[in-house]
């Protein structure tokens, strides 16, 4: 028993993955949006591994583009979601990606009829 290794199933892994959403406009570069994305989490000092950026939404007004990393515990998942946030905004305004605003498209119509 010495000479083997022993793996205690019973222990609690405090390791979780953050999840970063992030909005571009439909005209933006889902590409580059993506690749700057992963450059960013794979860069970070608290994400210990990048899992990947799938689309995962098609909203009103964009797409969503969500950031999966592992994280040495959950507080340190809130710090690190925070911090990507404000990366990626900051980013995509150098890169020239766009946010998704909020548009309604209003049609009026005259029902009034002239006989």
């Amino acid at each position: 028993m010495a000479s083997q290794t022993a793996l205690n199933l019973t222990t609690n892994d405090p390791r979780v993955v953050c999840s970063v959403p992030m909005s571009i406009s439909y005209d933006a570069d889902i590409d580059k949006a993506h690749a700057i994305l992963l450059d960013l989490g794979g860069k970070h000092p608290k994400a210990t591994q990048v899992c990947g950026c799938p689309l995962t939404l098609l909203g009103a007004s964009g797409v969503v583009l969500t950031l999966d990393m592992w994280c040495a515990d959950a507080f340190t998942a809130i710090a690190l979601k925070c911090n990507m946030l404000e990366q990626a905004k900051k980013r995509f305004a150098l890169e020239g990606i766009g946010l998704p605003l909020p548009q309604t498209t209003v049609v009026l119509k005259d029902d009034r009829r002239t006989d």
